[in-house]
């Protein structure tokens, strides 16, 4: 077996965790220069309920890649702000769902632009060509870890 350092998967692995934490510093930044009252994890679940509008807690917690106990604190800071809402689930009445209000949906006309932008520099020096080519190895990658 080859020494771990000279294994390609190794800097691979770095580069995805290194990107994700660019992302994430990128989107406290443009928090902090639009003065929203949020944190990155909340944002993290407005994206999600953007996505799809209503969604129970355990859907949030999957899709932010959290654990549900940790969502509980976010959707609460996030009630407080008037940005999402708890309603009662009408399939299952033990259920909550979590969904946007008005000011919640309306983050996503602040903070669409925002990411426009990062796209749009990202096409400037990467080609679409390329960045699908990249899409399709992550996916690809990411079902690989799955089964496991």
């Amino acid at each position: 077996m080859k020494n771990e350092s000279m294994n390609p998967v190794k800097p691979l692995v770095d580069s995805i965790i290194a990107l994700r934490t660019s992302l994430k510093q990128y989107y406290i930044q443009k928090i902090k220069e639009q003065q929203l009252d949020i944190t990155y994890e909340m944002l993290q679940v407005l994206a999600a309920l953007w996505k799809k509008e209503q969604m129970n807690q355990q859907d949030i917690a999957t899709a932010i890649q959290k654990n549900k106990a940790s969502v509980t604190p976010l959707i609460d800071n996030l009630c407080k702000r008037d940005l999402v809402r708890r309603v009662s689930d009408p399939n299952d009445r033990r259920n909550n769902l979590i969904e946007l209000t008005v000011k919640g949906d309306e983050y996503r006309t602040l903070l669409d632009p925002v990411q426009q932008d990062l796209y749009r520099v990202i096409l400037q020096e990467i080609s679409e060509k390329k960045v699908l080519e990249i899409t399709e190895t992550l996916e690809k990658l990411t079902a690989i870890i799955d089964k496991q």
